[in-house]
């Protein structure tokens, strides 16, 4: 008999969402109702942990009983989602569901943000746009009772954004300036250009902190901000640490120039990007290095350290979490803590602190497991649908 938990079942096909706030299609190898997650094999035969929260199954049971409390219908038959058919206690649903609403054409929650969660920001207009606005105006958890490390970058119940998913905060997140959650960019209904990586130059406001649509403002950014923010952006996507400044650096800043939204900077003639550039690269080699350093082309340069920029209302250069010791965690481990993108994508340090300048002695001070010798990990990285898979080897 097929292991079951909580209406999910071994061989069921489900969604699964991921850090990004999607939903991805997969199938339920193992159970593991201690721990309350599921084994999950994706389209890309990739398989991860991922917490009984984050899954959303296809299936309806043959008891009618609420998909939240597993309680059969009160005085009043439960209410069915017109989509996936899973059936609600009016007052388990976030946000309740009211009196009069229509049984043959109500739609649920995780079916809302199914339809209009995509990359680059949720849908704006339609029935479906309207309908999310409505829901994120409640989250569907207690945000007091999340637990927080002290820099309130993670918390312990990887339970993030208005669909309570996973996520990592420097992977195209907003973090709401009054409640302190973050956002993944695929829940927003407010960006107007897609996130880089580790871009947290935004003053934002939740809908739940607005009372109504999100509110977003760009914050200034210095042209070392700019070749700090490009470095980091394409060091995740290209997996490398060095980049070339004219074909991958600045070709890159050229072609989405209008996209980074660079306030002050935007106007800046083309023929003199290059030289402002260039200029913040080779001026602060506390936050980056050149070829020329490691006895390579000098038309190189990356991270000191590879971290998203700071904020000027930052109280240190960098905010981050010290990096997991992966070769102590076991694979039984839950979902999206032991492979944690922030960070595994935190290089250490394999070379001594001689030599290293004033910004990343300051990292490493603040948070020695930065500095590792001889590590002996391996990180194996896969895309699902165009985004990062990680598997610790």
């Amino acid at each position: 008999m097929a292991a079951k938990m909580g209406g999910v079942s071994e061989g069921d096909d489900v969604l699964a969402r991921w850090s990004d706030g999607l939903l991805y299609l997969g199938n339920v190898k193992r159970v593991d109702g201690v721990k309350q997650c599921c084994l999950v094999r994706f389209e890309d035969n990739s398989e991860f942990w991922v917490l009984r929260k984050d899954i959303h199954s296809f299936s309806v049971g043959v008891e009618e009983v609420c998909c939240v409390c597993d309680a059969p219908p009160l005085k009043e038959p439960l209410i069915n989602c017109l989509k996936c058919r899973h059936g609600y206690h009016p007052e388990c649903h976030t946000p309740s569901i009211e009196p009069e609403a229509d049984s043959n054409s109500w739609i649920c929650r995780q079916c809302v943000f199914a339809v209009a969660t995509k990359r680059g920001g949720a849908i704006k207009r339609g029935r479906f746009a309207r309908l999310m606005q409505i829901m994120k105006l409640r989250l569907p958890y207690q945000l007091s009772s999340l637990d927080w490390d002290p820099q309130h970058l993670t918390n312990q119940q990887q339970c993030y954004c208005y669909c309570a998913g996973p996520g990592e905060w420097n992977l195209k997140m907003l973090q709401c300036g009054s409640c302190g959650q973050w956002f993944h960019e695929a829940c927003t209904q407010c960006l107007t250009k897609p996130l880089l990586y580790g871009d947290r130059f935004y003053e934002f406001q939740c809908s739940v902190c607005a009372s109504g649509p999100e509110t977003i403002q760009r914050l200034p950014m210095s042209w070392v901000d700019l070749a700090h923010l490009v470095l980091y952006h394409l060091s995740l996507c290209c997996k490398r640490k060095y980049f070339d400044f004219d074909h991958e650096i600045m070709s890159f800043a050229n072609e989405n120039w209008d996209s980074l939204l660079l306030g002050s900077l935007s106007d800046t003639p083309r023929q003199d990007r290059c030289h402002n550039l260039l200029n913040a690269l080779n001026s602060n080699k506390d936050r980056f290095v050149s070829g020329k350093e490691i006895k390579k082309k000098k038309c190189l340069f990356g991270l000191q350290v590879r971290a998203p920029p700071p904020l000027t209302s930052d109280s240190s250069p960098l905010i981050t979490d010290p990096p997991i010791n992966i070769t102590q965690r076991r694979r039984s481990d839950f979902a999206h803590s032991w492979h944690s993108l922030n960070q595994l994508y935190l290089e250490c340090f394999s070379n001594s602190l001689e030599g290293v300048p004033t910004y990343a002695e300051h990292l490493l001070a603040a948070f020695p497991s930065l500095c590792r010798s001889n590590s002996s990990h391996t990180i194996s990285i896969g895309l699902r649908s165009g985004d990062c898979g990680v598997q610790v080897i």
